[in-house]
């Protein structure tokens, strides 16, 4: 089964939703809050999100495309990609590691 990633606002998480990424809140740098990735997610720790000031929450849906759908997606996901970077000097390594950190977030 394939899975793809979303950050979702805390108003559209629901119950049952499943996190795709550790979370982890912090109040003046101590942690207040935390959850596994793949925790399934009740009502009670959406109002634990919720009263703690949560704003995003990566969750995991399963993908429900095809192969080839996905990869479709992926190489039009490649070519903006590319595009966005086609004036950048990927061979400076701080300009180099953000095309793949920008390349691995949009293959997830």
């Amino acid at each position: 089964m394939n899975y793809h990633l979303r950050y979702l606002p805390l108003p559209d998480v629901t119950e049952g939703m499943v996190l795709g990424a550790p979370l982890i809140l912090t109040e003046k740098g101590v942690i207040s809050f935390s959850l596994p990735e793949g925790h399934l997610l009740t009502e009670t720790n959406l109002q634990q999100m919720k009263v703690r000031h949560a704003e995003f929450v990566c969750v995991r849906e399963e993908d429900t495309r095809s192969d080839d759908e996905r990869a479709d997606a992926w190489a039009q996901a490649e070519a903006r990609l590319q595009r966005i970077f086609r004036a950048a000097d990927l061979s400076l390594p701080a300009m180099a590691n953000l095309y793949e950190a920008v390349r691995a977030y949009r293959r997830t």
